[in-house]
This record gives C-alpha cells, structure tokens and sequence, in this order.
C-alpha cells in the first residue's frame, strides 16, 4: 500500500498584523494619564506643600541665620533638600512642568471637541430631531409661524441671546445661543496657567532676584550685569505727626568708568538698567557699622566720669588732657563669640546685644582693643589703664534695602 502526504507549503509573505496598534494603546494611556484630574490634584498638593515650606523657612538667608533657629544638624538637612531655596530645585521645577504638560494635555483632549461642538450648524435640523431630543415641549399656539417666530426670535434677542433662524417650506428653525465663551474659559485657563507656569520657569532659569544691603556712600559690583551701582544718598521722609511718609535712594549706575544713569527711587518707582530693576525694598538699621558712639570715661578708682566724647566710626579722636587716643574700630550688633574660629560675629540683626571694640592708645604705653558693651559696661577691664571706658549710646549708621531682580518670563 502506498500512503500518500500532503505537503504544507511554506508561506513566504509575513504574518499579518496589524501594526501602530501598540503603539496607539500607548499614546491614548498616556494622554490619558497626563490630562487626569488626580495627576492635577496630585501635583497642586505638592506644589501647596512645597509653597509652605518656602513661606515657614525663610528664604536664602545666611547660614548663621539657619543654625541659630534650627541647629546646625537641621541645616544640613535643609541644604540637602534645598528647603533654603526651595524654588529653584529642581524637584519643584519638576512639578511645574508635569503641571505644565497636564494642562497643555487637558486642551489638547477637550478644547477640539467643545471648537467642532460651537461651529456645528444648529440650524439645519429636522423635525424629527428635535422630537427626538430628550428635552424638549410642544406648545400649540393659534397663531402663523411668521409671527411666533419673529416674536421668539426677538424675546430671545431682549434676554442677550444670539439667534439663528432659517425658514423652509412649511417649518422655521431657530436656534439661540448665549454664554459660548464660559464653555472656552476652562480651556483659556488651561493655557494661561501654561504661560504663566513657563514664564516662571524661564525666569527662574535665566533671571534672579537677590536682596542687597546696601550703605550710603558705597559702590556695589552687579556681577550678572557687568556694571557697578553707586548709592548716592539715602534719606527718610517724615510726617508732621512723625510717621514715616517714604523711604528713598539715589543711586547711579556705572558702567565702563562712567556714570550713565542717575536716579532717586522709592517704593514703586525703580530704576532699570540692562533688564536689572533695582527696587528701593526697606530700610533698617546696620549690624555692622554705626556713625558713631559716645563713651564715658571714668576713673577706676572714683569712678567718677572724668570726660564724654562721640567717635566717629573708624577715626581717631584724641583727648588730650587725658593723653588718650580713642576710635572705634568694629560693631556688631547682637555680639557672639565662634570659639572654633576665635571670631566675633553677630549672630542675628537685630540690635539685641550691641557691642563696640574700642582702640585705645594711652599715654603711647598702653595700647588695648577691648569690646565694651552698652548693656555691660563693666564686662571688660584693662588692667593697665587708669581708666574705665563705658558705652553708653550710638547712633546705627541706616541702610537702604534694594530688591535686585531680572525677570525675563
């Protein structure tokens, strides 16, 4: 017997398939994901969150500043997490951009849609559809068509709607419409959010804002902008009642050697200069200088005041019937000691523990730089002298605050 296969013939051409499909799954789940309400919510609490710690931690403030309130331990933390400048991270760059990206996604699912839905013709419609809407009334009114619609078609125009109508044998269609612009404001939203999240990020970027401290008669580099501010004057204006009218700052700018600009500004009214706006921000009193101090001197063993005199800051005064020469060298206003760096420092601004060093030559024998305190005066002795100096006030030397920015978003 002879058996007899039957070959299967090989198939040269590929398996069909159907290509993209994949790929299309893909992409709808991800446009799907980035234009979800959750991934919204979920990115405004993290970016409420981060806008909390950036309102409760004082922004790029000196370290001193940090590891005074909150140990130096907690500092290290902050400065890994970047909790001293938390808008310039780049976790919170990230969350505005996937902000960004789901409000682009948003429009770019919804808006076409409510477009197509708004230049959709209304008014070519049969009978049969509209009695077919799920909302609809029947009204017999013994009346012709012609005038029920002209009086409809007006009711609607008095109560601000748009109205379409068209006439065909034997029926009128009218369509009116109102309110077209709240059906795009969410989508507009979307899109002004999106500029105003990409501006922000630009800005961030390639501009800054710093705050400087700046002293009446000095002249300031401006690194990012190649050029050099003068502070001319600075000066506070008074109500008659002695409450502070204005604050106010003449600055000029120099640039290449040469005075360019010269401007007062105050609150509201800045200077620019090559992008750069220069705002007059506040005021207070120096940490470390002051104009000048009065000192009491005293014999040590009276204790009796034998001379008053005001130093100025940084010059040598002398007092001859005394043999003395007496100026006033440093100040620090809230006097702290780095035992580590052997240095004196100001451990906050403010003017809570206010100190002088006080260089004294006497008789050309006995030269000592002691730091004499206002609060207490008899902290420090020399030994050497016959004298007691005592500090018993001084006038701070002011600052004018500049709010320095470059915001090219």
């Amino acid at each position: 017997m002879n058996s007899q296969s039957d070959a299967i013939p090989e198939q040269n051409s590929p398996r069909s398939s159907t290509p993209g499909l994949g790929w299309e799954e893909f992409s709808r789940e991800l446009v799907e994901f980035f234009a979800s309400i959750k991934l919204a919510m979920f990115l405004f609490l993290f970016i409420a969150i981060t806008a909390t710690i950036g309102t409760v931690i004082q922004q790029n403030e000196r370290p001193e500043s940090y590891i005074q309130e909150y140990g130096e331990n907690t500092y290290r933390w902050f400065l890994r997490l970047g909790f001293t400048d938390v808008y310039h991270t780049w976790w919170f760059t990230s969350l505005l951009g996937l902000l960004c990206v789901n409000s682009l996604t948003c429009f770019y699912k919804r808006f076409p849609g409510v477009w197509r839905s708004m230049k959709q013709d209304r008014v070519s419609v049969s009978l049969d559809f509209v009695k077919g809407m799920s909302q609809r009334a029947e009204v017999s009114i013994a009346n012709s068509k012609e005038i029920v619609s002209q009086q409809l078609a007006q009711y609607f125009i008095e109560k601000g709607y748009k109205v379409l109508a068209k006439s065909e044998p034997g029926e009128v269609t009218i369509y009116a419409t109102k309110g077209v612009l709240g059906r795009v404001g969410a989508h507009m939203a979307h899109l002004s959010a999106t500029v105003i999240i990409v501006g922000g990020l630009i800005g961030t970027y390639y501009g800054f804002q710093e705050f400087g401290v700046c002293l009446e008669g000095q002249t300031y580099h401006i690194p990012r902008g190649n050029f050099d501010l003068k502070i001319d004057k600075f000066w506070i204006d008074y109500h008659e009642n002695g409450s502070v009218k204005s604050y106010n700052s003449t600055l000029t700018v120099v640039d290449g050697g040469q005075s360019v600009v010269t401007k007062t500004i105050s609150v509201n009214d800045p200077l620019v200069y090559k992008g750069i706006w220069f705002y007059q921000s506040s005021y207070g009193d120096a940490w470390d200088q002051i104009e000048v101090a009065r000192v009491n001197i005293k014999d040590k063993g009276t204790d009796k005041i034998l001379k008053t005199v005001d130093l100025e800051w940084q010059k040598e005064q002398s007092v001859p019937d005394l043999d003395l020469k007496l100026s006033i060298t440093d100040f620090v206003a809230d006097f702290a000691f780095n035992s580590t760096e052997k240095k004196v420092f100001s451990k906050t601004v403010e003017h809570a523990n206010p100190a002088v060093r006080l260089a004294v030559n006497e008789r050309s024998t006995v030269q000592s730089t002691p730091w004499i305190f206002y609060q207490f005066p008899d902290l420090f002795d020399i030994k050497e002298s016959k004298y007691q100096f005592e500090l018993v006030g001084y006038k701070p030397r002011k600052f004018t605050g500049l709010q320095i920015a470059k915001n090219p978003g």
